[in-house]
């Protein structure tokens, strides 16, 4: 597959590509249900070795928990997690953790170690990090990575693209209230030697972040006020000219679960409970192989 500049990409002066791909990955998604056929999330270049592809999770009906007499499931606002998969899971950054270094090909433990910290940051800082995901501050996230790609993802998230910048760091979207609890992580990384000789991380991270609603007497269960995703993605650390001596992102698939999905296709993370005319969610096993979807509705 050829690779292309971020900045060559001519998607990127279209933000309306973005919501169409969207759109042809969820008809895409469908057809291969019908047919029977493996599941494969789309991919798309986004930038000098980044491929990025987005599944958006459709909803079911679960029983969850104990409720009243409608059957409402009750939510907890000091444990908004319990009684979904991601309540066992660790809190914010201690759910990315370091695996212990060891030689990988050509390169020394310490070689990998200093991989696995950097990786570390950029993950907890692209998903995690209140900065960026709350605040939509940027910088702390572009700050993590080579000088040519970090103009780059500049770019990306110049407004036009959010879309395609929703697969590179998280964004709540600014009508969702984030709850002060942390989000839940579920993962790991391990590194490799990449197709060119450089060494590289991959990564594959389940992230549930709770929300607090408006109307709380409202919400039908946890998974209304619970979104999830995952992505895999692998980085490398790459040495060269000014430019390029220092982190890359490199191919990455995402999906969501128990979101909504008109934030979602703006590029924007929200809860379920923000549209209430859709079914509660069907609650997510991030840590098996492939999630089934069925996608947003058009």
């Amino acid at each position: 597959m050829d690779e292309y500049r971020i900045e060559d990409h001519p998607d990127l002066r279209d933000g309306r590509w973005a919501r169409d791909a969207v759109r042809r990955a969820e008809r895409e998604a469908r057809l291969r249900r019908l047919r029977s056929l493996p599941r494969r999330p789309r991919r798309f270049w986004v930038g000098l070795a980044i491929v990025v592809a987005a599944v958006l999770l459709g909803w079911a009906v679960v029983e969850s928990g104990s409720g009243g007499p409608s059957g409402r499931a009750a939510v907890d606002p000091d444990e908004p997690f319990a009684g979904t998969s991601a309540a066992g899971w660790a809190d914010g950054a201690a759910g990315v953790v370091e695996p212990e270094a060891v030689a990988v090909g050509g390169y020394s433990p310490e070689q990998v170690a200093d991989a696995y910290r950097r990786v570390r940051e950029a993950v907890v800082a692209a998903r995690v990090d209140r900065r960026v995901v709350r605040d939509h501050d940027l910088e702390p996230f572009f700050g993590l990575f080579a000088p040519d790609l970090r103009e780059s993802l500049r770019v990306l998230f110049d407004g036009r693209n959010d879309g395609e910048a929703a697969l590179v760091a998280t964004r709540v979207d600014r009508t969702a209230r984030l709850s002060e609890a942390e989000p839940k992580v579920r993962g790991e990384m391990v590194a490799e030697v990449g197709p060119e000789g450089e060494l590289a991380v991959r990564t594959d991270y389940a992230f549930a972040y709770a929300f607090t609603p408006d109307r709380p007497e409202a919400v039908r269960g946890p998974l209304d006020v619970v979104a999830s995703s995952r992505f895999r993605v692998r980085y490398s650390v790459r040495s060269g000219g000014p430019g390029v001596t220092g982190l890359w992102a490199d191919a990455s698939a995402g999906s969501f679960h128990s979101i909504a999905c008109s934030s979602a296709k703006r590029g924007f993370l929200a809860p379920a409970f923000s549209e209430p005319s859709l079914p509660p969610g069907l609650d997510f096993d991030l840590g098996s192989p492939s999630s089934p979807a069925d996608g947003c509705p058009d």
